[in-house]
């Protein structure tokens, strides 16, 4: 069973095969703009600036995907017959195709689309071969940040945005459910972006202890004891600051409020203000 966006990107692939268009590049932007006005709950696409301005993990997964599925021929971008026949069942005559096809019409190239792009929406060029967008100077500082309910490419996006330069994992098992969130694919993604990843197992909680916690006085409880810890782990923490005052890092960790994930006790423990992003 497809999900909704895959649903789309099949759509779009049609509508852009219609104008002899096959190119990803191409594909990705549409779904950018279509992003950019009907928001994420409607699209199911995150993007973060990338080589080539927006770019998306997850539609080049849905491609790979699609084709796995005999849907779609992903090198010529073009849909299989049982692809054209489940596309074919789908009521395609929404606000979105509507737009997709007004997006063709104006763009009608990948140069145009690409220029079009580049112009309006500059944030997401900071790290494109052809640059429009300059990066600045380094910054420095120390931030927050829980991944949970955020996808990988908004995740991304919300690193880059705060100028980010080093991730600092301190979850004490640097594993996770979620795709693209454990150590070594999580490390690889960051690099895309120009992020540094660090690990500091020494800073998180055994996993043990996290299984019981079903009130806010189970929180307070393991919080207290965690924070009674970090003078035992002044080296780690030493290193940290030193970070912050070269570079703008971010600790991360899985809990999307820090008043329930340990590294808002750690964040208040530092001897530097931390940003909750």
């Amino acid at each position: 069973m497809l999900y909704r966006r895959q649903k789309l990107l099949l759509q779009i692939i049609k509508k852009l095969s219609e104008r002899k268009i096959r190119s990803k590049t191409y594909l990705v932007k549409t779904i950018f703009l279509l992003r950019q006005k009907f928001g994420f709950e409607k699209i199911g696409y995150d993007f973060f600036p990338y080589k080539y301005g927006p770019f998306s993990n997850q539609i080049y997964a849905d491609l790979s995907y699609l084709e796995s599925e005999g849907l779609l021929n992903e090198n010529r971008l073009e849909l299989t017959k049982n692809g054209i026949e489940l596309i074919n069942k789908i009521d395609n005559a929404n606000e979105i195709n509507s737009e997709a096809g007004r997006i063709v019409e104006e763009h009608p190239t990948t140069d145009a689309i690409k220029n079009f792009v580049y112009a309006n929406f500059v944030e997401f060029t900071i790290n494109s071969d052809s640059p429009r967008m300059e990066k600045g100077g380094p910054e420095k500082g120390v931030c927050s940040i829980g991944y949970e309910g955020k996808t990988l490419d908004g995740f991304l996006n919300e690193l880059v945005k705060n100028k980010i330069s080093i991730l600092v994992d301190v979850r004490k098992n640097a594993m996770s459910m979620k795709k693209g969130f454990s150590k070594n694919s999580l490390s690889k993604h960051l690099a895309d972006v120009n992020i540094r990843y660090i690990h500091f197992p020494e800073l998180g909680i055994e996993s043990e202890k996290r299984k019981e916690l079903n009130s806010e006085e189970d929180y307070k409880e393991l919080f207290k004891e965690y924070e009674a810890s970090l003078p035992d782990k002044k080296e780690k923490i030493t290193e940290l600051e030193s970070l912050g005052k070269k570079e703008k890092i971010a600790l991360m960790c899985f809990e999307a409020d820090k008043d329930f994930c340990h590294r808002g006790v750690l964040s208040d423990f530092l001897n530097h203000e931390v940003v909750h992003i």
